[in-house]
């Protein structure tokens, strides 16, 4: 049991009421509108709406069937997921089937409980609801089909062109708001540590100030890296913020307010980084994250300052930093050989002499009382710093003689960076940054991409998202998720085919899918959500739930034509009848999902999109399935049922007893 597991239970609640919802309903409606007896009542009941019933399990099921090969992490993460709702649903089949209308019959049709008043006056209101549909909307509906029918598709199109033109981003997992802040600064090169540490320990002392401060640590000479492990520097420092759960301000309130902090405080001395921690993992590493490398070996330090520059220009941007630094200075001591030999001086021992003297070595150790002590000689402070003091360094030589390390050896400036970070075997440099609440990583990064082509890098140069990040994380959701959902229309649709065993009817039922798209995507945009790896499981599920409308609306109309009726009266009985069933499921799958669209648990926000998702696609879908249905079977059903498509024909119909 874990959060994906748990997210499937508290998702499928609503899910698991709908069989026993569409069986209990039809018996209700067998006892009391066709008069038959409880038992009577319950078995014909259910045998009538089983077809539907079982379709309707079936569908759910093999929505997620495509789900199970979606490699990487992506994949395994929802492959639990579909687990759960597989073995509830089919669970809630059998439920349906056996315990419901056995106690429906048993002990339910025979109580004699009579309801409170309010419940009759929403029983009253929602039979008028009824009748306004099948005497007003529904005509008007069937009157103005082509109408219905562009108005549809172009909730489609708009749905659609809301993801294409950006007002809908996308990125893998929502930011969490994990109340923990990483102020990093950065010194220049060869400042004292003395001097970092005193500006480290300052700053802390003015972010305690801060009333929603619950806890920190500071450091000097380190820092936590993005991509892991603590990095030692002599010239960079960190401050670790965490806030109080119950902080008057977000998190990304207090980013700006520490980084306003920070830059007064330190000046011009030192650059400050403010991070926040939103990943699901913890630490500082920010969603986006390009790489940028030099195939040829080369330093890609000057390039990634171009890139880093830009990536601050872009819309949205927040929190930009880089895993370049400052180069560091380096001389490289290059022997000859040749004199060396004719000196008498051995390279490797004038090697070791050179590293002595600036780096130290150790002489000798020695016993004492508090364990063993090291003699360690090094050049003193003040020699280090002049090359001349290099070139005058004694050596001895075969001869016993004196020799200098100036004599033998030239001395070049190579300044080198003093990190360097590798991916497949490439030095690269990780050029970092967060969005703000108003944006998506999918903009960002494409506001990058764009412009990017403006610095004219050489060929040489790549940016590119870092392998197995947010953004290699997001394209991965997107494409895989995306594909599994094609996948998943054509095997609703063949499955219904083989039930039903018609094309026609499963492509009237289809229909109802591509309705439940600006719901879900409206709902998303209304609510500054985006499409992610919560909200693209719930457009899976979706496809299951928006074909449920349709199932049980052609389903009982083709029983009805079996029964002799024409279409316009077989679709509008269906619609009649089925109309208390599709309201039902529809908003018990709206309850289910309302406490995770809601998020009132901290860390739940970052998965409520999931539920928005539904609920948006469930209202839209119920709303247009009930005008459109009825149109597309008019269109497309055959005029007459031919005895290949009788499909799932039911127990005949008894008459009404008479009233006592």
């Amino acid at each position: 049991i874990d959060t994906i597991s748990l997210l499937a239970m508290t998702l499928v609640v609503g899910i698991l009421v709908d069989d026993s919802t569409v069986v209990l309903e039809n018996i209700e409606r067998h006892f009391r509108e066709l008069r038959q007896p409880p038992k009577k009542a319950a078995l014909e009941g259910r045998t009538e709406i089983g077809a539907a019933a079982v379709v309707i399990t079936l569908v759910d099921v093999v929505v997620f069937f495509p789900i199970a090969f979606i490699s990487g992490q992506v994949g395994r993460q929802i492959a639990e997921f579909a687990i759960v709702v597989v073995i509830s649903t089919l669970t809630s089949l059998f439920v349906s089937f056996t315990i419901t209308p056995t106690l429906a019959g048993l002990w339910a049709l025979r109580s004699h409980w009579k309801p409170p008043k309010a419940i009759d006056t929403f029983g009253r209101w929602f039979d008028d609801l009824r009748t306004w549909y099948v005497t007003r909307a529904l005509p008007w509906s069937l009157e103005h089909g082509r109408f219905v029918a562009i108005f549809s598709a172009g909730t489609l199109v708009v749905a659609l062109a809301m993801v294409g033109f950006g007002l809908v981003g996308e990125e893998f997992i929502p930011p969490i708001d994990r109340g923990e802040i990483f102020i990093q600064l950065v010194y220049p090169i060869g400042t004292p540590l003395a001097t970092v540490q005193q500006g480290v320990f300052g700053l802390e002392k003015e972010i305690l100030k801060t009333p929603d401060v619950f806890a920190n640590t500071a450091v000097a000479g380190a820092y936590a890296a993005p991509f892991g492990g603590f990095v030692t520097q002599s010239n960079v420092g960190q401050v670790h913020v965490w806030l109080k759960d119950d902080r008057s301000q977000s998190t990304s309130y207090w980013v700006r307010e520490f980084k306003q902090t920070a830059d007064g405080y330190l000046g011009s001395n030192a650059t400050a980084f403010v991070v926040p921690a939103t990943g699901t993992q913890g630490g500082n590493a920010q969603p986006i994250d390009f790489l940028v490398t030099d195939v040829t070996g080369g330093d890609p330090t000057a390039y990634a300052q171009k890139v880093l520059e830009l990536l601050q220009k872009v819309p949205g941007a927040t929190s930009v930093n880089s895993t370049g630094t400052q180069l560091a200075p380096e001389i490289s001591v290059q022997f000859d050989r040749k004199k060396a030999q004719a000196l008498g001086i051995d390279i490797g021992q004038a090697a070791i002499a050179a590293g002595a003297a600036f780096g130290g070595d150790v002489a000798t150790q020695f016993e004492t009382t508090e364990g063993l002590e090291q003699v360690q000689v090094i050049y003193p402070t003040s020699y280090q710093t002049s090359i001349e003091q290099l070139r005058n360094l004694p050596l001895r030589s075969s001869t016993g003689s004196i020799v200098y390390l100036g004599d033998i050896a030239t001395f070049v400036t190579t300044p080198t960076p003093p990190l360097m970070t590798r991916t497949d075997r490439d030095t690269v440099i990780h050029v970092e940054a967060n969005y703000a609440p108003n944006s998506s990583l999918s903009a960002v990064e494409s506001g990058l991409l764009k412009r990017l082509p403006s610095l004219h890098l050489p060929p040489n140069v790549v940016v590119r998202p870092a392998p197995l990040g947010q953004q290699d994380f997001m394209h991965q959701t997107l494409v895989g998720i995306g594909l599994s959902m094609i996948v998943s229309i054509v095997l609703v649709y063949l499955l219904m085919v083989a039930l039903y065993n018609s094309y026609i009817s499963p492509l009237i039922i289809i229909f109802s899918v591509p309705v439940a798209a600006i719901g879900a995507i409206g709902a998303l945009f209304i609510f500054h959500r985006s499409l992610n790896l919560f909200s693209l499981i719930g457009t899976i599920l979706l496809i299951g739930i928006a074909s449920k409308n349709g199932i049980l609306l052609v389903d009982y109309a083709n029983t009805l034509r079996d029964r002799g009726r024409d279409k316009l009266s077989a679709i509008t009985e269906s619609a009649r009848t089925r109309f208390r069933p599709i309201v039902m499921t529809s908003f018990s799958v709206v309850a289910g999902n309302l406490p995770l669209a809601i998020a009132l648990d901290p860390g739940s926000s970052s998965r409520s999109s999931l539920g928005i998702v539904v609920i948006g696609g469930v209202l839209s879908s119920l709303v247009l399935t009930l005008l459109l249905i009825p149109n597309v079977y008019m269109w497309l059903a055959p005029k007459d049922r031919t005895r290949a498509d009788a499909e799932f024909s039911p127990l005949p119909e008894r008459e009404p007893l008479p009233s006592a």
